[in-house]
């Protein structure tokens, strides 16, 4: 497309499930420019739920299941926000019926899941995106320039920490729900020390608690690099943690608060950025979640221009990082002879 059809361009969006998530993201969307994005319909498993998220979001379609959203001509593309363990089953259907697919992390529960929808997506030529939505924030942008320019200087070691009370939590409880701290938390710490270090640890040793159920309550990992490198990642799901990274350069020192979904970046005393995020026309569940209109530009902006993944996300990170979540859990004892 040239720019001038590209100023012209409407993704036309189909949602696959009707949870906090999906409100939020309904949400974040509508704060972008109408003749951009379009909703133009929503499924999940239970009809009442979905008729009350349409009708709160005026969604002209309502479905029952996902089926009829995969054959749903009028759509380019399918949010997947249903819960983990559906993840892989619901974007592989969208790609098979043609549809471009952002799905929420973890997109696959194993690394094998993973590389099977990316060389499903490749295959056909289709549009795909793991919501690592993390890596959208302008403080992403921001952080990676500095770091690029020599600000930090050499950077040796990146300590990040995550824990919230969500136990309570069905969804987290079971491990047949795909709950659990690496998939949940353990995820976005991982992306920020790949974020940094662009390349992937030559050893990774973990230990935590598991839950009666099988499920990891907590971790915590060591992670060793190349030429000196380290990192350390810990999270925990019974507790509240500082939740925040540090990324120590030679040159100094850059603390990073609500590392997933920063809008304030403190590069020195003196040197500070803050990002103010869109309003949203409804509350939102989520801290931040109005950020995940970067997230949904991001698509905009790729997809209006051909391109079937992000730069700032790539396919093969995100089969790196589900290789790298493998290895945390089959330490942990989650999953049995590594798979």
């Amino acid at each position: 497309m040239s720019e001038q059809e590209n100023m012209g361009f409407q993704l036309k969006w189909g949602i696959a499930g009707v949870g906090m998530i999906a409100h939020d993201f309904l949400t974040a969307l509508g704060t972008l420019p109408p003749e951009q994005n379009k909703v133009v319909a929503i499924a999940g498993k239970d009809l009442e739920r979905v008729h009350r998220l349409a009708t709160l979001h005026k969604i002209g379609t309502s479905y029952e299941g996902y089926e009829s959203l995969a054959r749903d001509d009028a759509i380019d593309i399918v949010f997947v926000s249903v819960l983990n363990l559906q993840h892989y089953e619901i974007s592989k259907l969208m790609l098979e019926h043609g549809k471009h697919v952002l799905c929420e992390k973890p997109m696959g529960m194993t690394n094998k899941q993973m590389k099977s929808l990316v060389d499903l997506a490749r295959e056909r030529r289709l549009f795909l995106l793991e919501g690592m939505w993390s890596r959208f924030f302008p403080a992403y942008d921001a952080l990676d320039r500095h770091i690029s320019s020599g600000g930090l200087g050499d950077i040796y070691h990146v300590n990040v920490q995550f824990g919230v009370e969500i136990n309570d939590i069905e969804r987290n409880l079971m491990k047949d729900l795909g709950g659990g701290a690496v998939l949940d938390l353990g995820l976005y710490m991982l992306q920020l020390i790949q974020f940094i270090y662009k390349e992937a640890p030559t050893d990774i040793v973990c230990t935590g608690h598991l839950s009666k159920a099988g499920v990891d309550e907590s971790i915590s990992c060591s992670l060793k690099y190349k030429d000196g490198r380290t990192a350390t990642l810990s999270a925990h799901t019974r507790s509240t943690m500082p939740n925040k990274a540090e990324i120590v350069g030679t040159k100094g020192i850059v603390a990073l608060d609500y590392f997933w979904c920063p809008t304030v970046l403190r590069l020195s005393g003196a040197n500070i950025t803050e990002w103010t995020l869109p309003k949203g026309k409804f509350k939102f569940h989520f801290h931040n979640s109005a950020g995940l209109s970067y997230q949904i530009q991001e698509c905009w902006d790729c997809i209006s221009k051909g391109l079937t993944e992000s730069s700032k996300m790539t396919l093969d990170e995100s089969v790196l990082i589900s290789k790298l979540t493998d290895t945390m859990r089959a330490q942990l004892g989650v999953l049995e002879n590594g798979l």
